[in-house]
């Protein structure tokens, strides 16, 4: 099935990358549909499983994929069906956007790289969990849910978002990841700055304490960490965050960079070097007090040898993906 799968991605690559993107996916959903009713065969049942255990969660495997490429919702089971141990979805925001104007992604192949400026494009968060309901069932792995502020809202009402959508996705999502380091929404990294911050993180604790006691459910909040940000702010977000009970962090996003005429967040091999100076920042401040999630050009097992050594628990890849298709999964998993 990968053989086949990945000669299709040769092929889909021919056409620009938002076009391949969605093609890819929707490729890959029609051989899973396939490949289920006649042979009844999921792959993930057959890849290396250790059933790593960490806030409650059973995570089959460390690999994960990160949010942005199932950007609605309707992919979990036909990506999870490659190996994938989680898969985050979207981001997700409270209604409906198309996002920025095209051109937004640019393939930057001598680097391994990609460059966009999708800009939170999505169906809204109760379409989003009406087709992430119907396409999870056959997902043995974790589930987490990207959620962000619609463009068109402020800055002072931005909490309003993200309590909206906690309140929608507490009882789906396996854990919700927050994200307010894209750089391809005009201004959201100001919801870094102290100011809006600790006000942000505080009305979130709030209602997800809430959520927790009424539902009797306990749903982990990770926080997406910007790249781009000084090593002393950063510890005033962490230390702010793990006294609101957040449960770990994803690090990094991508970065902001400029390419032709493309201003937007860049990922995969020129990620790399950020990522890694992120994620030490983060694990000499977090000091294993909160997961660790790390994301951002991340290709072989010698990166994960080495964001395992800086504290990383788990591993979420999307460029290198994006460019090798399931055959990375593999390589990685032999690690992992």
């Amino acid at each position: 099935m990968n053989l086949i799968i990945n000669y299709s991605l040769k092929i889909l690559r021919l056409l620009p990358p938002e076009a391949s993107s969605d093609l890819s996916l929707i490729t890959n959903k029609l051989f899973f549909l396939i490949f289920n009713y006649f042979i009844k065969n999921n792959y993930l049942q057959k890849t290396k499983n250790k059933n790593i255990s960490l806030l409650n969660l059973n995570f089959p495997n460390r690999i994960g994929l990160g949010a942005g490429l199932d950007k609605k919702g309707k992919y979990v089971e036909s990506l999870g069906n490659l190996g994938f141990g989680f898969i985050e979805v979207g981001t997700f925001t409270p209604l409906p956007q198309k996002g920025n104007e095209h051109p937004r992604i640019k393939r930057l192949k001598s680097k391994n790289s990609l460059i966009n400026r999708l800009g939170f494009n999505n169906p809204g968060i109760d379409i989003g969990l009406k087709n992430l309901e119907k396409n999870r069932k056959k997902f043995n792995g974790i589930v987490g849910i990207s959620i962000g502020k619609n463009k068109n809202t402020s800055l002072e009402s931005a909490h309003l978002d993200y309590v909206y959508c906690l309140q929608k996705a507490y009882l789906a999502a396996d854990y919700i990841a927050l994200n307010i380091s894209s750089p391809n929404t005009d201004g959201l990294r100001e919801l870094f700055r102290e100011n809006y911050f600790d006000s942000l993180i505080g009305n979130i604790n709030y209602e997800a304490s809430k959520l927790q006691k009424d539902l009797n459910k306990f749903t982990p909040l990770f926080l997406k960490i910007s790249p781009d940000e000084n090593e002393e702010r950063i510890e005033e977000i962490i230390e702010c965050s793990l006294r609101n009970n957040i449960s770990g962090f994803i690090v990094s996003n991508t970065s902001l960079g400029q390419f032709k005429n493309i201003e937007g967040g860049i990922s995969g091999e020129l990620l790399k070097a950020k990522s890694i100076r992120m994620l030490q920042i983060v694990n000499k401040i977090n000091a294993r007090r909160g997961l660790v999630i790390s994301s951002g050009g991340i290709s072989t097992k010698e990166d994960l040898e080495q964001r395992r050594a800086l504290g990383a628990d788990l591993f979420q890849i999307y460029t290198s993906f994006v460019y090798e298709g399931p055959k990375i999964i593999d390589d990685l998993l032999h690690w992992s």
